[in-house]
């Protein structure tokens, strides 16, 4: 019996060929090849498959019942791996799978709500499942398969994985419209006697990157509230004296809120996507990576 191993799946294609001109002339013709390489290739087949194949007739060479049998599995078998070498052809819209995101509470708000948005229109087969990445290891997610894609800024990234930066984050500060220093520029004096309200991220923190910029100057604020979720935000900005420093791309998204420089420089930092190698040149994950730069962009 033939190993597969053994086969040479280019003798396919010319035995098909053989088939359809029943000549071994024509054949190495449509080929191109001489007529004594078409006659090997005819004697390795008929070894392979311990069958004489084409048998001579008057005008020609006519292909044994095995042969008639074998032709249609070697057509199929050849169709099938021209289709696997087609580059695949992506329809959003008939896209089945789903797409974990890991990234932090106030990301999932500005990025990843607006693409589920936008994918209920474009591919609306597609599941989304929202995890959260606080005091998560990025890379050991990735490793063990728990996440596609992670939005998160550069420093919670290790340099092997594959990423790409969607925007640099600076802070400003919120409060209220009717706030008495809306509208006004704050002096560092005023500004560390304001009471404000914090947003922390892993929960209970009284300091963040405004009180690091503050220690630089020999300056303290008061923080007088830490909520770990953005929805609280909105009402204690509105209906209080509190103000909180904020990622600008969050800030932006708060109703009813007046947004001002702070008086002192609060380091920012980029915020980035990233994935797998795995998912590298999957085609369904490149268009899906594709839209969410598109949208933030």
């Amino acid at each position: 019996m033939t190993d597969i191993r053994t086969l040479d799946f280019n003798l396919l294609k010319a035995f098909v060929v053989l088939l359809d001109e029943c000549n071994v002339s024509r054949a190495a013709k449509r080929l191109s090849i001489t007529q004594p390489a078409m006659s090997g290739i005819l004697n390795r087949l008929r070894e392979s498959f311990d069958d004489p194949l084409f048998v001579r007739v008057q005008h020609g060479m006519q292909p044994t019942d095995r042969a008639l049998q074998l032709g249609q599995s070697a057509k199929k078998i050849l169709q099938e791996i021209s289709a696997m070498l087609q580059p695949p052809v992506l329809k959003p819209e008939h896209l089945t799978m789903t797409l974990r995101i890991a990234a932090m509470d106030y990301v999932q708000q500005i990025i990843a709500l607006p693409l589920i948005l936008r994918l209920r229109r474009l591919a609306p087969k597609v599941k989304i499942a929202l995890l959260p990445v606080q005091g998560q290891n990025i890379n050991r997610l990735f490793e063990e398969n728990k996440i596609d894609l992670a939005l998160v800024s550069q420093q919670h990234l290790c340099a092997n994985l594959p990423q790409m930066m969607l925007y640099e984050e600076r802070y400003v500060c919120a409060m209220s419209k009717t706030h008495p220093v809306a509208n006004q520029t704050l002096s560092l004096e005023q500004f560390c006697q304001l009471p404000f309200a914090m947003l922390s991220y892993n929960g209970g923190e009284f300091s963040g990157a405004t009180d690091l910029a503050l220690q630089k100057l020999g300056r303290q604020r008061k923080v007088m509230v830490s909520v770990n979720h953005i929805s609280l935000l909105p009402q204690l900005l509105q209906d209080s004296d509190l103000v909180a420093v904020l990622p600008e791309h969050l800030a932006q998204t708060l109703p009813n809120v007046h947004l001002q420089a702070p008086p002192i420089e609060v380091q920012g930092f980029t915020m980035m996507m990233a994935w797998h190698e795995r998912t590298e040149q999957d085609i369904a994950h490149q268009w899906l990576r594709e839209v969410l730069v598109e949208m933030v962009g």
